[in-house]
């Protein structure tokens, strides 16, 4: 299993659309880049094109290689292929970071979610998110209303499949 994409940071975004990457962010792109030329800087893949959500979601280059290989497994004409490529291939875009870490978010990205002068990094395992900060936290989360709806003593662990119905420890 491969690096992960983990935590929350908010950075400047400039004038130009300039915004760095988290440092960790940075290593997971480079290690998940392994095919680029030598010397140069790792891509992510930013897929902008479900317009129900305030954010992007931004892929490694080998994440998305995964995606290419289950899509490529559908039949041609599968409605449900037809659409995943639309998402996929022509709603994203490949963004290879400078040599500062940094990527640059059109101003037209910029708008589409509302981003000014800072966005929001939020690691998503094997993806990340790129928000405003001023989109209200239970619109890019659904911790705190699953929490809520969970007994105290029953552990969020307990949500991962392994773990599925099994009684609370002791």
């Amino acid at each position: 299993m491969g690096q992960r994409f983990r935590g929350t940071d908010t950075h400047k975004v400039d004038a130009k659309g300039r915004v760095s990457i988290p440092a960790d962010f940075r290593r997971v792109l480079d290690s998940g880049d392994p095919e680029r030329e030598p010397g140069q800087n790792p891509s992510v893949i930013v897929l902008f094109g479900d317009t129900r959500n305030p954010w992007f979601d931004c892929y490694t280059a080998a994440a998305m290689e995964e995606i290419d290989a289950l899509i490529e497994e559908m039949d041609d004409g599968d409605p449900d292929r037809i659409v995943l490529e639309e998402y996929f291939y022509a709603n994203a875009l490949t963004i290879r970071l400078d040599d500062a870490g940094r990527l640059v978010l059109t101003r037209a990205l910029r708008e589409r979610i509302g981003i000014t002068d800072q966005a929001c990094f939020q690691g998503r395992g094997k993806t990340f998110r790129i928000f405003s900060p001023d989109v209200p936290g239970e619109a890019v989360s659904q911790l705190g209303a699953r929490l809520a709806d969970m007994p105290r003593e029953r552990s969020i662990a307990s949500l991962l499949p392994s773990r599925r119905g099994r009684a609370p420890a002791e």
